[in-house]
């Protein structure tokens, strides 16, 4: 299919240079720009459907209760999509056994390009994905692979790692939410060079962004806010400074959605074709194959360590 002028694709010939036979990878074809901006158009359209209520943690509680398979279904979608984001990153770095150590670093580093560009796009969503599949078991034991990975790969790849640290309740992430929720432009200090051309671009083209939350963090806090808080204090009296709190909570999920209009990318159909046709692995799976590509006796204990307690999920419970 014809490239679009929004969208131009990296040339085949990179896979080439990589060392990789044409056709062997087709998402070495897709630039990162236009690989975030395909997962953000996904997430922003799945995000502003969101039922807020449904986040409430009276109902998103009760999901994996017998005869609740079908409650809140709109938070269920945005969960797939996000372990769909995981699994495609999983699958296309262990996909190919037969790709050498620098060829599947060539993998990792553009997937830290998308991750960098999702960053970029304030997308926290597929940003998240992302990382956690780069840091899952299957991936990350991969010494000789991450040992090609480029130094300036590894540093992004910390740096944004960083936004979703556990350190005081996941501040970092909470604080860049309410900095750039509504803002227009990420406020970037990861490559800022970078950034400051990308929006100065946008800004030329009148182009204005949106924000996608991680949304595990919304459902997390109301979760924990009703076990917390009840409904009801003594006497019979409703509990009106949990509803305050869900209140806010709500409020400002309302308002990101809003901010989601702001996005304004056209869909590609290689891209989306490509994408949902990537094989769906378990984990099983993915460690079964990623020690065929690297056997547990040649696989060191001092790989690339991922932070402890980073709080990304492998795959988000749906």
């Amino acid at each position: 299919e014809a490239e679009t002028e929004d969208h131009p694709s990296c040339p085949l010939r990179l896979e080439e240079e990589n060392g990789l036979s044409e056709g062997k990878l087709e998402f070495l074809s897709f630039s990162p720009e236009m690989a975030a901006e395909q997962f953000t158009l996904m997430d922003a359209e799945l995000f502003k459907k969101v039922v807020p209520y449904h986040c409430l943690g009276c109902i998103w509680s009760q999901r994996d209760k017998k005869g609740k398979e079908h409650l809140a279904p709109s938070i269920r979608a945005t969960v797939s999509q996000f372990n769909s984001v995981t699994n495609c990153v999983i699958a296309t770095c262990l996909g190919d056994r037969m790709l050498k150590p620098q060829q599947r670093a060539k993998v990792v580093e553009r997937w830290v390009e998308v991750a960098r560009e999702c960053r970029i796009l304030k997308n926290f969503s597929s940003l998240r994905a992302i990382l956690s599949a780069l840091q899952c078991n299957a991936v990350h034991r991969l010494k000789k692979t991450w040992d090609e990975v480029s130094r300036e790969s590894c540093r992004m790849f910390h740096e944004l790692s960083e936004i979703f640290s556990d350190d005081n309740n996941h501040s970092l992430s909470r604080e860049l939410l309410i900095k750039e929720g509504t803002s227009k432009f990420a406020t970037l200090e990861i490559n800022p060079k970078r950034a400051q051309k990308r929006q100065q671009q946008q800004r030329e083209m009148g182009v204005m962004q949106g924000t996608i939350p991680y949304l595990g963090t919304f459902l997390t806090d109301l979760v924990m806010l009703d076990t917390a808080m009840k409904d009801y204090l003594d006497g019979g009296l409703i509990n009106f400074e949990k509803r305050r709190k869900e209140f806010e909570v709500i409020v400002q999920i309302k308002l990101l959605q809003s901010a989601c209009n702001n996005y304004s990318f056209k869909k590609d159909e290689r891209f989306g074709t490509w994408f949902h046709g990537v094989e769906r692995l378990s984990e099983a799976e993915s460690y079964g194959l990623s020690c065929e590509i690297e056997p547990l006796s040649e696989s060191a204990s001092n790989t690339l360590k991922a932070k402890k307690n980073t709080g990304i999920i492998k795959r988000w419970s749906e």
